[in-house]
């Protein structure tokens, strides 16, 4: 990287620019074909040596087929890597957000890639038909691989351009609709944390599920994600009680009423003296042992005491979330306390933050992770040479490790997280079981991204 930094420095103003938009080459990988294989590390081990990537730069137009910047001209092993984002959106949070998103993405080949690797920013504009002309023009550059966009309505649209070339695409949407047949999404759908929840109440044995939550698209989705996880449990599980509102309190209260009416006893003195959200155990007598609560910030401090009104107590039933929990107002409603969600490993995102804050004085948005491990993939794949970005490649069955913990995309390109369980705390929230390490029966290890000596069943950058 910084021999390339060097060459570039020394071209005229117009080619330096150019070159900077369309290339970051970066740091050798280090992965050896013969090693140990081990997850995706979010961060090296120690720090990079040398000059950190300049701040994002917006894409600009590049006319030129199979598009090679001076400095690159006569490598003959190029990977072109193409990143679709919504650059000039006419919502300034999607701006915002992309700038992000590249920053990562620049990050994690600086840190990553060999010199062989070109990023090719596009704009989409924030449009299907933005994202669909940003496609041809990332095609006709001669992208070997596309990640992003962003929005669903504009990965549907990239999809139907790169599968008439065969590129593979990873983009950063929740729908899992758009998935499939070379498009991949690495994002963070609901239903991977509903999944991971369930699996681990139905390990301490529960087999009564109930859910309340609001009649939107997020509510829905959810609770369709549930309905699923419960229906996959051995021993009888089964959703006994599903309520929705529209509204607040007063529908949070008739929502809970109906709950209520199924026979839930309120506990009494000596019931609840003898009882502990810590360790909370499935009750035989109860109507339904756990309810989701698929709400966050106040919507959710305001639904949880709501249930504690109608005798629905959390020492008896176990309120469970999703990752939307992680919130400080969580944190601030007693009838939360001692509550579980699903979430992404917290010692990884750690140090993406760190690296991201040193390098570029800010801090990184939520959905910025997700442009550092495409990033990371790009490098990867690059390292492995033309055969690299091929579904075999992609949908390695070790999956990787990356700023949210271990994934790995399904053939039907729909993602798979290993998550930790967390409970919620007076001040905070606490591990109550580790994200697996990797994918399979095993030694979960306490620092998912440790070395690659540590695991031999997975992907590493």
């Amino acid at each position: 990287m910084i021999a390339t930094v060097s060459r570039m420095r020394a071209l005229s103003p117009s080619r330096w620019m150019a070159g900077l938009v369309a290339l970051l080459a970066i740091a050798a990988c280090s992965t050896t074909p013969d090693g140990p294989r081990g997850p995706v590390s979010p961060q090296p081990s120690s720090p990079v040596i040398g000059e950190a990537p300049p701040p994002a730069t917006l894409p600009v137009p590049i006319a030129d087929p199979a598009f090679t910047p001076v400095h690159m001209r006569g490598q003959a092993d190029i990977a072109r890597v193409a990143i679709l984002l919504p650059f000039s959106a006419d919502n300034e949070a999607a701006r915002r957000e992309a700038t992000s998103i590249l920053r990562a993405a620049e990050l994690a080949l600086f840190e990553r890639a060999g010199e062989n690797v070109l990023l090719l920013p596009k704009d989409t504009g924030g449009t299907a038909q933005g994202a669909r002309e940003a496609a041809r023009s990332a095609l006709s550059d001669g992208a070997q691989l596309i990640l992003g966009p962003l929005f669903s309505h504009s990965v549907e649209a990239v999809g139907s351009v790169a599968r008439e070339s065969s590129v593979p695409v990873i983009a950063f949407s929740t729908e899992l609709s758009v998935a499939g047949d070379g498009v991949y999404l690495l994002s963070f759908p609901p239903g991977e944390e509903v999944r991971r929840i369930v699996n681990y109440t139905a390990d301490l044995g529960t087999t009564r599920y109930a859910v309340i939550g609001p009649a939107n698209e997020y509510g829905t989705t959810v609770a369709a994600a549930y309905r699923d996880a419960i229906a996959e449990q051995p021993g009888g599980a089964r959703l006994v009680a599903e309520e929705v509102y529209s509204g607040g309190v007063q529908a949070m209260n008739e929502a809970a009423t109906r709950l209520a009416r199924m026979g839930v006893e309120p506990l009494d003195a000596e019931e609840a003296a003898q009882r502990s959200g810590r360790n909370w155990e499935p009750d035989e007598t109860a109507p339904f042992q756990v309810i989701l609560l698929p709400e966050s910030g106040d919507r959710l401090r305001t639904l949880a005491p709501v249930l504690v009104y109608q005798d629905i107590d959390p020492l008896l039933i176990k309120f469970v979330g999703t990752g939307q929990w992680h919130d400080s107002a969580t944190v601030r409603e007693p009838a939360l306390a001692n509550g579980w969600f699903a979430g992404p490993d917290p010692q990884a995102r750690a140090r993406f933050e760190a690296a991201f804050e040193r390098v570029f004085e800010n801090t990184p948005s939520r959905l910025a992770g997700l442009g550092y491990d495409a990033g990371s993939l790009a490098a990867l794949m690059a390292a492995s040479g033309s055969q690299g970005f091929q579904a075999s490649a992609i949908e390695s069955e070790e999956g990787f490790l990356g700023v949210d913990g271990l994934f790995r995309f399904r053939e039907d390109g729909t993602i798979e997280r290993g998550l930790a369980v967390y409970t919620v705390r007076s001040g905070g929230f606490e591990v109550l079981e580790p994200a697996p390490a990797y994918f399979g029966e095993g030694r979960v290890l306490e620092d998912p991204a440790g070395p690659a000596t540590d695991i031999d069943a997975a992907e590493s950058f």
